[in-house]
């Protein structure tokens, strides 16, 4: 049970690290701005600009 709850610990962290990369390379290259010291309207705006870029 222990190892199982480790495991499960382990992946958890392995799968925040991965999207934490994802996200802040996403918001990095697009906007050149990090994700995690940005404001909500900043963030607003670069999602406003991913789409306008992709056609929507």
């Amino acid at each position: 049970m222990k190892k199982i709850l480790i495991l499960a610990v382990g992946v958890l962290m392995a799968g925040f690290g991965v999207w934490s990369l994802f996200v802040g390379s996403r918001y990095q290259t697009l906007c050149e701005l990090s994700y995690w010291s940005a404001t909500a309207a900043e963030l607003k705006h670069c999602d406003e600009r991913a789409q306008e870029l992709q056609g929507r």
